[in-house]
């Protein structure tokens, strides 16, 4: 019995320094996975880094933006992120983050270069609407050196980060086969034990998996766009790198870049909402890889932001195949998409830039962006090859964009006047305000040019006020009887002020309302005809005069004239210009006159450039003629002298005298 209590109390006593050992074992294991996790978390350094790296990407990508289209929004995109870049230094100063650069020395002193050298081009980034071209690209070089810093600096944070967690997981596997030795080697002996051991072992498996699934998880978030699962700008530029180092010799390959934009996503985001218009990202996204799937020389599809897509193709033969692979993605882009129960069709603009043997490949991406925004210039929905001269009119345009706000706010755009006959009398009726910018270097910048940007980067309302005040001063220097002509466009038209924009100018200037007409399009009338007819109708009930302005272009439907009651119709110069030779344009603009004499509008004649077409107008019945012949736009300085002239032109005419009677209808025979 003695012996026996002996034995019990020897395998009491083992059971007991197992059972102590499983419990020292256990609570170290315990202890360790905590201090694990603590030392997971004290690694956030790579979120730290990694989001430094994306920030400074965005800043980049703001100041290429500017670069490409300097307008007010991009510079204050380029503000914002250098705001966003100066707090991120300030969080590089975290203990987390410093414990990280310690480690090795280098990491502090290029973090701190970077700082340096980011404080001095901060004033920079703040002031970037009026640096000039060559001052943005040092701009550029100069971020790109903070660029290189901070993205090593975050990639060896991201790469410490993931060695942590490997070793973390080893050393967690190491204590979990001593546990599970321990608890075998008691054969079940101490049941509550094992299931303890048992649900912790579970527990750290799923922690395991946990911290590798966060860890693939991560690294996809990193190199991948969250909406469309297309690479994004940080692996395109990885990417395009290695591609772009692969051309830099005359036997190497070839490579294409595709700058892809939808045209008019704005307005889907406008009118449908940012669901809608994020669910059509979606789509195009899958389009995208799916065609590219398809292509053999396929290298990468990515998405840099909102809609703007890049393709990346090897280019071994000729350049129209990558055209033509270029218009297979326009087209399958280009297709219906059905939207939450509704059909969708958006057009798509396509910029090309090829790779040439023994040049530098980096600017591709910039070139491809020069080539769309000419394909956008050029009336959108087609492809742009790249060409070199499209650089130098990319940088007028970015010249003309830059100086525009300036010139409208200092008066350098003034209207010019060109005067209008009027047939019966010889006599000077009016003249129409047209603007007219003189820059100091470029030159006389074509009308054409300047308001077209000046409608993209939001300026024209201000324009059209400055030109419509400005004809209003000098239309008080004229003679009481000659009225004042301007146009009206239609962002200005659609604004909920403009009558009381327009009411304020006549109060300002004093200039009486019977002596201005308003000039509109027909554009006006399509999308919001009732809206349309009801301004109009309120400037004439304040005493203005409202002219249908190129009439015959465009849609010219019957039914605007129906609709309201214009004072004058203008017959556009296309149709003045082919009336010695062609027949059926004398027969039109004659149908037209008649017409809107029958309706009681009166008829003005636009580009009447020779003695025939002015005789053949005023046969016809045109009660106003405005062309060439008369007078060409001049400075209010020169309208004098120039309305003298023109009144010497009618009298060589014979104007003043009776039209002679001329049957139009003979003229379709």
């Amino acid at each position: 019995m003695r012996r026996l209590t002996s034995i019990f109390n020897v395998i009491a006593a083992t059971m007991t320094v197992a059972l102590l050992t499983i419990i020292v074992v256990h609570a170290d294991l315990v202890t360790a996975t905590e201090k694990a996790m603590q030392r997971s978390s004290r690694y956030d350094s790579a979120w730290v880094g990694a989001a430094g790296r994306l920030e400074i990407l965005y800043l980049q990508k703001a100041l290429g933006n500017f670069t490409i289209e300097p307008d007010a929004g991009n510079a204050a995109q380029v503000n914002l992120f250098a705001d966003i870049m100066t707090n991120r230094f300030k969080i590089f100063d975290a203990p987390g983050f410093q414990a990280f650069m310690d480690i090795k020395p280098k990491r502090r002193q290029l973090i701190e270069t970077a700082r340096v050298e980011f404080a001095e081009i901060r004033l920079r980034l703040g002031d970037v609407a009026s640096l000039e071209p060559d001052a943005l690209e040092t701009l550029r070089r100069d971020l790109e050196k903070v660029y290189e810093a901070i993205d090593r600096v975050g990639a060896e944070a991201q790469g410490d980060s993931v060695n942590e967690a490997a070793k973390i997981r080893a050393e967690m596997q190491a204590k979990q086969k001593l546990q599970t030795w321990l608890v075998s080697g008691l054969f079940g002996s101490i049941a509550l034990l094992l299931g303890i051991s048992t649900l912790q072992n579970r527990f750290l498996r799923q922690a395991a998996r946990t911290a590798l699934r966060s860890a693939k998880d991560f690294s996809y978030l990193a190199y991948h766009d969250n909406l469309t699962g297309l690479p994004n700008r940080m692996a395109f530029t990885a990417e395009f790198e290695r591609a772009a180092a692969s051309c830099g010799n005359e036997t190497a390959k070839r490579i294409a870049v595709l700058a892809i934009d939808l045209d008019g996503f704005k307005t889907v985001n406008d009118r449908l909402g940012h669901a809608t218009g994020d669910a059509l990202l979606k789509q195009v996204a899958h389009r995208i890889s799916h065609t590219c799937a398809g292509f053999t020389n396929s290298i990468l599809s990515a998405r840099l932001g909102g809609d703007e897509f890049v393709v990346v193709l090897e280019a071994p033969g000729d350049a129209d195949d990558i055209a033509r692979q270029a218009e297979q993605l326009r087209q399958v882009l280009s297709q219906t998409y059905a939207l939450e129960g509704s059909l969708l069709q958006v057009g798509v603009s396509v910029g090309i830039a090829v790779s040439v043997p023994g040049h530098d490949a980096n600017s591709l991406l910039i070139d491809a962006d020069i080539a769309l925004s000419q394909a956008k210039a050029s009336g959108k929905g087609r492809i742009m090859r790249f060409d070199p001269a499209m650089r130098d009119i990319f940088l007028r345009r970015a010249s003309i964009q830059a100086e525009l706000a300036d010139a409208i706010e200092n008066d350098q755009i003034i209207p010019h006047y060109q005067i209008k006959m009027d047939v019966l009398s010889g006599r000077v009726c009016g003249v129409e305000a047209l603007a007219r910018w003189t820059h100091p270097t470029l030159g006389n910048v074509p009308p054409g040019e300047f308001t077209k940007i000046a409608e993209e980067a939001g300026l024209i309302v201000g324009l059209g006020r400055k030109i419509l005040e400005r004809a209003c001063r000098d239309g008080l220097h004229l003679a009481a009887d000659i009225g004042v002509a301007v146009n009206l466009s239609a962002n200005q038209f659609i604004r909920e002020d403009i009558l009381a924009t327009v009411r304020e100018i006549l109060d300002v200037t004093g200039f009486p309302a019977n002596r201005l007409t308003l000039e509109v399009t027909e554009t006006l009338m399509i999308s919001e005809a009732d809206r349309a007819v009801g301004i109009l109708s309120r400037f004439r009930e304040m005493g203005i005069s409202i002219a249908l302005d190129d009439f015959g272009t465009g849609y010219s439907a019957l039914s605007y004239l129906r609709q309201f009651p214009w004072d004058e119709l203008k017959i556009d110069r296309a149709f003045v210009m082919e009336m010695e030779t062609d027949e059926r344009a004398c027969a039109i603009v004659g149908s037209i006159t008649e017409m809107a004499h029958r309706l009681g509008i009166s008829v003005t004649a636009e580009g009447a450039e020779t003695r025939g077409q002015i005789e053949a107008l005023r046969d016809i019945g045109c009660e106003t003629i405005q062309g060439y012949h008369f007078g060409r736009p001049v400075s209010f300085e020169e309208l004098p002298l120039a309305m003298l002239k023109g009144t010497a032109a009618a009298a060589k005419l014979n104007m003043g005298q009776p039209p002679r009677v001329r049957d139009v209808t003979s003229l379709t025979a």
